[in-house]
């Protein structure tokens, strides 16, 4: 059984500010939140493609031949949908709709349906801005629902009602933008399973190529992003037995483009790569991650 918990909420979560003007002429990062915020009129709506293909098995972090030829692609399809309340107050929601292909030489299996949805609000708690650049601070809370079908060989959801709390900082100017943000999820338990908690922390690096200078609102923008996105998840527990195949640490790099259309739209890709891919145990690992989406502000 391959779990897929709590894997794309990172991206999920992550900012739909695409209105950029003045000191901030930079979309948000692909992989990593933003502490910038929609205006006061903004609703928007995220969706993407995310496909994840893991087949390499690892045993203590090193890879071991699979007798059973196991491998898993796993194909994510949200839309996340945020509304502000205020300038400075945001809430949202996130409804997932996945597929799971898993293949070994016993036979294959696959799902599709409604996955977990989750539900969000946004705080900007600090914001100071100078001539052509901004520094910006927020907090996020979000509580995960257990709707995705979990009773099958391939579960689509937890089962579990999990909370989050995450932080994330912003600093842009002119050309450069730097983000930094760190998440927490506390994971429950669906029946005689207890999911580890889980720990995320992502960093990125915004580059404008195009426009060099930034003179008129709206005005299409070309960035590149390159993201450093890492997870530290504890081992689940079953019938108080901790799973020795479970939970870990994953960190990957992530370059990105984007291109924002105008005052209301842009379309972005990313590639994750890990870099350091240490699963509990003896599990399957990631080999990559590809992201493909757009973002759309409705007013």
């Amino acid at each position: 059984m391959v779990k897929f918990h709590h894997a794309y909420l990172a991206l999920l979560a992550s900012g739909f500010f695409v209105a950029p003007q003045g000191a901030h002429a930079q979309g948000p990062p692909i992989q990593t939140d933003t502490a910038i915020m929609l205006g006061l009129e903004g609703r928007g709506v995220r969706t993407f493609l995310q496909v994840t293909r893991k087949h390499k098995l690892l045993q203590d972090g090193d890879e071991i031949t699979d007798p059973m030829d196991r491998s898993a692609t796993i194909f994510v399809y949200p839309i996340a949908v945020p509304y502000n309340l205020s300038h400075t107050f945001q809430v949202g929601g996130v409804v997932p709709f996945l597929t799971k292909d898993l293949e070994s030489v016993a036979g294959d299996k696959t799902a599709s349906g409604l996955g977990d949805v989750t539900l969000f609000v946004k705080k900007l708690l600090v914001q100071a801005d100078r001539k052509q650049e901004t520094f910006r601070v927020a907090v996020k809370g979000s509580a995960k629902l257990p709707t995705g079908d979990n009773d099958g060989d391939v579960p689509l959801g937890s089962g579990s009602l999990d909370y989050g709390a995450s932080a994330t900082a912003t600093w842009v100017k002119l050309r450069w933008g730097l983000y930094g943000e760190t998440i927490y999820f506390h994971n429950t338990s669906d029946d005689e399973i207890d999911y580890g908690d889980r720990f995320g922390y992502n960093a990125a690096v915004g580059f404008r190529l195009f426009p060099t200078v930034y003179t008129r609102y709206p005005q299409p923008i070309l960035s590149l992003y390159v993201e450093l996105n890492g997870s530290l998840v504890g081992h689940t527990r079953v019938n108080d037995m901790e799973n020795p195949d479970s939970g870990g640490s994953i960190l990957s790099i992530a370059p990105g483009i984007q291109y924002v259309g105008g005052r209301r739209w842009l379309v972005e890709a990313s590639v994750q790569f890990p870099v350091v891919d240490e699963p509990n145990g003896t599990q399957l690992a990631t080999d990559w991650t590809a992201s493909l989406g757009t973002r759309v502000l409705i007013f």
